[in-house]
């Protein structure tokens, strides 16, 4: 009888050996996946300002957000008395494509700080 309890439990412990290889080497392929993937909008910066003088609080904001290429876009937010306005421009590169505001630069400028990017950083002309 106790050589049956022994291939019993032989038979157990290998397949609990046989499932938990199968698990680790899924979560293998999800981390390997994940790392890989590159367009995932995973870099971001919110700042928060006033635009006008008549309402108070910094109800207004910027968002940017951009994949590791650098591509993304910023969207900003202007809320005043009884009026929110959005706005998105694209980013490419890091580079938008028009004219940025202060708070759009800060924003665009704070995105990358949050992991090492692929894009090279640019000098201070190119920014402006």
């Amino acid at each position: 009888m106790s050589l049956l309890w022994e291939a019993v439990i032989f038979f157990l412990l290998a397949a609990w050996t046989a499932v938990l290889t199968y698990f680790t080497f899924k979560a293998y392929q999800i981390l390997q996946y994940k790392s890989s993937d590159t367009s995932g909008l995973r870099h971001w910066s919110l700042v928060r300002f006033n635009p006008f003088s008549d309402t108070g609080g910094e109800q207004s904001f910027v968002i940017a957000l951009l994949n590791d290429s650098g591509d993304g876009l910023i969207i900003t937010s202007l809320h005043g008395r009884g009026v929110a306005r959005f706005y998105t421009k694209k980013v490419t590169k890091g580079l938008a494509d028009q004219e940025l505001s202060t708070e759009e630069k800060a924003a665009l400028a704070q995105a990358p700080l949050k992991r090492k990017l692929l894009w090279p950083k640019r000098s201070s002309h190119e920014q402006n």
